[in-house]
């Protein structure tokens, strides 16, 4: 982490005291943070409707083969999407770490949910990646779906 320059008094341009930031930060991360899963979401389903359409159709009017390669390229869209969002949310929960750390304000929201959120596998089961194993897992069932309907 990088560190930060403490803000100057309230009387400054911002006009913000230091605690008034915070909580704008916070709100600010919350905000992209239902962005980021509402366009998430909007995208991954999408994905398993193409998907599942696909399945239910005996007469299909494409080839199964692109209906499923839609739904997969969409699903990676969608993860991707997800993955820079994260980015910035990251970049805002780091911020709002440090201004806590460097005794700026008195709260400690995101140190108490960081805090929360470690664990012996916090690593392996975060959502990115729990999304990324799905998307694995995804991408090789309809890769075996491919496979027994050519074989």
């Amino acid at each position: 982490m990088s560190s930060i320059e403490p803000l100057k008094s309230p009387d400054d341009q911002i006009g913000l005291s230091n605690e008034e930031l915070y909580l704008k930060l916070w709100e600010r991360e919350q905000e992209h943070t239902k962005t980021r899963w509402n366009v998430t979401t909007f995208f991954f389903s999408i994905s398993f409707a193409i998907f599942g359409f696909s399945l239910q159709t005996s007469n299909p009017p494409v080839p199964p083969i692109i209906s499923h390669s839609v739904a997969l390229a969409i699903y990676w869209f969608a993860f991707v999407l997800f993955w820079r969002f994260n980015s910035f949310t990251n970049c805002l929960r780091e911020y709002l770490q440090e201004m806590e750390i460097s005794g700026q304000v008195k709260m400690n929201v995101q140190s108490r949910a960081n805090q929360a959120m470690k664990g012996q596998y916090s690593k392996w089961l975060s959502t990115f990646s729990l999304m990324f194993y799905f998307g694995i897992i995804y991408s090789v069932a309809v890769g075996l779906l491919w496979w027994q309907r050519i074989g």
